[in-house]
């Protein structure tokens, strides 16, 4: 007879399964994946890829590119992750597995397909899915959607770089020049410029207070342009945007969504799992206070107004997940909480109980045996309790 204990391990697991479940859409050959959302999010990852199929020869066309951009598809989906916690929605997440000495999405169709057919359906499919998800972020949220293409560069400077389509030498322009007509018009927020809540100028969206760039800033993520670094400055090799900039944001006529180009630095973002998983927690802090700031918005059930609570007060994760045998678990909470802890196996046995507090983040999992496991933490003080799966591998 199964106990009281296993039965409520199994109906986690089954509540888990049901309610995460995402609709995630294939193209041909399984090349381009879209993660389908209900956030007024749309994220592209064009480099992160690596799938190489002999029937795509490499690309020779127009003196081609093919740097990966490292962890950028685990990336995007801790992004997803932390979004999740924070609103119980995901963002519409658009990926292309080829590796880009195959396809580059983030070129026109002739530099980056070079005329092969698998390669051109491959390109076609992933401006499809990222016009599809813009499509349905604009019904649900009247128009009000934000567009990121997500990369990675290997700059020396260690910092996040966003593109709105203006050169560095153009963002050492002063605010009123930036605020000019023919400015607006070459960025790639311009609906957002000439339209948004809080009537904040051009210059105001690219590196004021309630910038993006200085929202990332504020989560301890050094990002150009921002309030403390307003541009990057001549002979950095800054990446302004590409193709999917210019094509699926305002910059270009007819588009109504606003975006950017987002490169992250490696260093403390992309090189390990925690730091991904705690870059996406700032980054889901970051997004939200943007769009809350500049768009006029009804979240509509994806509402993540206790944003602090959600991410900041509350229990939010543990990393990574699945563990090595003997390696520590991270815990992420705010400093003046306390949890007990029960890590209960897939028998329903108590394995290991204790105490996570400010001082003490960590477990060690070193007397777990490869498996699954249920976590267990209760705050006395919120009379709070809440159920994570742990794989031990």
């Amino acid at each position: 007879m199964i106990t009281k204990t296993a039965l409520y391990l199994l109906l986690i697991a089954c509540f888990t399964t049901t309610t995460n479940a995402q609709e995630v859409i294939f193209g041909s050959n399984n090349y381009i994946e879209y993660q389908v959302g209900t956030l007024p999010l749309v994220i592209s990852v064009a480099h992160g890829g690596s799938l190489e199929p002999a029937s795509i020869p490499n690309r020779t066309c127009n003196n081609p590119v093919f740097a990966k951009d490292i962890f950028t598809i685990e990336t995007a989906l801790e992004i997803k992750k932390s979004l999740f916690n924070a609103t119980g929605c995901y963002p519409h997440i658009i990926i292309s597995h080829l590796k880009r000495n195959k396809l580059d999405p983030n070129r026109n169709l002739n530099d980056g397909a070079c005329e092969n057919g698998e390669a051109i359906a491959a390109w076609n499919e992933f401006h499809d899915f990222i016009k599809e998800a813009q499509d349905k972020a604009n019904a649900a949220y009247n128009n009000q959607t934000f567009f990121v293409d997500l990369h990675g560069h290997g700059n020396s400077i260690q910092r996040i770089e966003l593109g709105y389509l203006l050169y560095d030498d153009e963002l050492e322009l002063s605010d009123n020049t930036l605020n000019t007509t023919k400015y607006i018009n070459y960025s790639s927020i311009k609906n957002l410029a000439l339209n948004n809540q809080n009537n904040y100028t051009h210059a105001e969206l690219l590196r004021g207070s309630k910038s993006f760039g200085t929202m990332l800033s504020s989560n301890n993520y050094p990002t150009v342009p921002s309030q403390s670094i307003p541009f990057p400055g001549t002979n950095t090799n800054y990446f302004s945007g590409g193709y999917n900039t210019a094509n699926h944001t305002s910059y270009s006529d007819g588009v109504s969504i606003n975006g950017l180009q987002m490169e992250l630095n490696y260093t403390n973002i992309r090189d390990s799992s925690a730091n991904r998983t705690a870059f996406s927690v700032g980054f889901a802090k970051a997004i939200i206070d943007f769009i809350n700031a500049n768009f006029n918005i009804n979240w509509n059930r994806c509402n993540p107004l206790s944003i602090e609570d959600v991410i900041l007060n509350k229990f939010s994760g543990f990393y990574p997940n699945p563990v090595h045998k003997g390696a520590f678990i991270y815990f992420d909470f705010m400093q003046n909480n306390r949890y007990e802890y029960t890590i209960v196996n897939s028998l329903g046995q108590n394995i290991e109980k204790g105490q996570l507090w400010s001082g003490e983040r960590k477990v060690n999992t070193e007397k777990l045996e490869i498996g699954f496991y249920i976590m267990q933490l209760f705050n006395k003080q919120r009379n709070e309790v809440i159920f994570k799966k742990l794989i031990v591998k």
